[in-house]
């Protein structure tokens, strides 16, 4: 279930990923360490080395456009608050973090 979702939301912020994730992750939110919870949540760093797809999602939320209804917060795409959010970035691999319920976080890395 988890790579179904990362896959949707590359898809849906990028382009299509085929082929099988390198990493993937879940653990609980609780159980991580004051560094290891500010590296997780920091979604906003991104460098301008290459910009995603023009016309993605992605692209248009780099320059603050609002390309659906969900509110972007500190680089999260917050879906549901309190319920669901993730966050895409394609800086050295493609990575898409996501929080259910503000407790369970999964990650999922293409190389």
């Amino acid at each position: 279930m988890v790579k179904k979702l990362a896959r949707g939301h590359v898809a849906y912020e990028l382009y299509p990923m085929f082929e099988e994730p390198d990493r993937i992750s879940c653990f609980p939110l609780p159980l991580l360490s004051d560094d290891e919870r500010a590296t997780f949540e920091d979604a906003t760093s991104r460098t301008l080395e290459l910009l995603p797809e023009i016309g993605s999602r992605a692209f248009m939320r780099i320059f603050g456009e609002r390309p659906d209804q969900f509110d972007q917060i500190n680089g999260w795409i917050v879906v549901q608050p309190g319920r669901y959010r993730y966050a895409v970035n394609d800086q050295d691999g493609v990575h898409v973090r996501m929080v259910l319920s503000e407790y369970l976080a999964c990650s999922v890395f293409w190389e």
